[in-house]
């Protein structure tokens, strides 16, 4: 199976909605260790997730760590939120749909999108 999780929240009360990110990298871990096809889409504020994820001292270190490979960043919104130069040469950026990350692409590439 291909799976895209499509993350576009990052704030929820105003703080960082940290059980909607921590069952994103629990599905999706599952599903690369049983050996499906799994990216973690990162646009709008969703982007600020990215950067967050980077950092070791974060929760969820260890649950990102083995997913890194499989996240894709928007380039315009990590631009927009100020997180570019944080991300850009850790994580995989795109901006093939005008600086967005192309949902086109993942879908005729046979990848479910979950959008979260």
């Amino acid at each position: 199976m291909k799976n895209a999780f499509l993350v576009f929240s990052y704030m929820h009360n105003d703080k960082p909605n940290m059980p909607v990110m921590l069952h994103v990298l629990l599905f999706a871990k599952e599903m690369k260790e049983k050996g499906d096809d799994v990216k973690i889409i990162f646009e709008g504020e969703g982007v600020n997730w990215a950067k967050d994820l980077l950092n070791e001292e974060h929760p969820f270190s260890n649950h990102a760590k083995p997913l890194m490979d499989n996240f894709v960043v928007c380039e315009a919104c990590a631009s927009m939120f100020g997180i570019l130069d944080d991300v850009k040469d850790k994580l995989n950026v795109e901006n093939d749909l005008f600086g967005h990350v192309s949902l086109k692409k993942y879908l005729d590439e046979g990848f479910d999108v979950i959008k979260f």
